[in-house]
């Protein structure tokens, strides 16, 4: 009988271990709910005025317009590209005659009144110059040596001028002429052409509503599309005059487009 006694306070004791456990896991799991409770709350008090905000904005109706201005005028600057070139037996005499041409060329740029900054050296080259025969391997028979230097100047109507004097010292040919607008010219004109852009993109969108009885709310978004002008070249006259071939930058035509979306409504 002791002995079942005994069995019995034994059992008692793990069963009151067993709730003590059970105890412990009920509020594990109680807190659990309220922590995951307090998350969901936060996300979705996070989430609701996004929502909000997304839905407003697909509930606009918008319309977007491309506005363009462009003007022609002449420009202002000049690029000049003069080459000099040289031969002989070895580099190193190539490179010395190149350069007495080059130095020549230089020297009388800038005593026609070019400075420094107009006048910049843009290549100097020296490769071997072969002979191919039939069956045989390519035969060196001198060397070739060129300087290249380019004048970017606003003194176009020196630019025949300027070529001459250039040839009569030294450069062999002339390799390119361009015509383009100045940084300053450049810039004061296309800030221009973007306000009238802009007035252009107003004015359709204007003619496009009012038949529709709608108008303009507000501008919801711009964007200008970017280039930048390319350079030009134009071919000199082939009758050369005293004072130089006739060089003649003709116009050019400059663009601003910009794309702008609006938000509309009723009248």
């Amino acid at each position: 009988m002791s002995g079942f006694n005994s069995w019995l306070t034994q059992l008692n004791l793990v069963v009151k271990g067993l709730d003590k456990q059970f105890a412990v896991l009920m509020a594990l799991s109680a807190a659990l709910v309220v922590l995951a409770a307090s998350f969901a709350a936060v996300v979705l008090a996070d989430v609701r005025p996004v929502q909000m905000q997304t839905d407003r904005e697909l509930s606009e109706d918008l319309l977007s317009v491309s506005g363009q201005a462009e003007i022609t005028l002449t420009p202002d600057m000049v690029t000049l590209m003069l080459t000099a070139e040289e031969r002989a037996s070895t580099p190193s005499e190539a490179l010395s005659r190149v350069s007495t041409a080059a130095q020549n060329v230089v020297s009388t740029l800038l005593r026609r009144g070019l400075t420094p900054e107009e006048v910049k050296t843009t290549g100097l080259n020296i490769y071997p110059e072969y002979v191919y025969r039939e069956k045989e391997p390519p035969m060196i028979v001198g060397y070739i040596a060129t300087y290249t230097v380019e004048v970017k100047t606003k003194k176009i109507a020196e630019a025949g001028t300027l070529i001459e004097a250039a040839v009569n010292a030294g450069a062999d040919y002339v390799s390119g002429i361009y015509f383009s607008l100045s940084t300053e010219q450049y810039r004061n004109v296309y800030r221009q052409l973007l306000s009238a852009a802009v007035s252009d993109a107003e004015a359709k969108a204007n003619a496009l509503l009012t038949p529709l009885g709608l108008k303009t709310v507000r501008v919801k978004s711009v964007s200008i599309a970017e280039w930048t002008p390319i350079p030009f070249a134009r071919v000199a006259a082939a009758d050369a005059a005293p004072s130089g071939p006739p060089v003649m930058p003709g116009t050019t035509s400059v663009s601003a487009t910009v794309n702008v979306v609006y938000v509309i409504g009723p009248r």
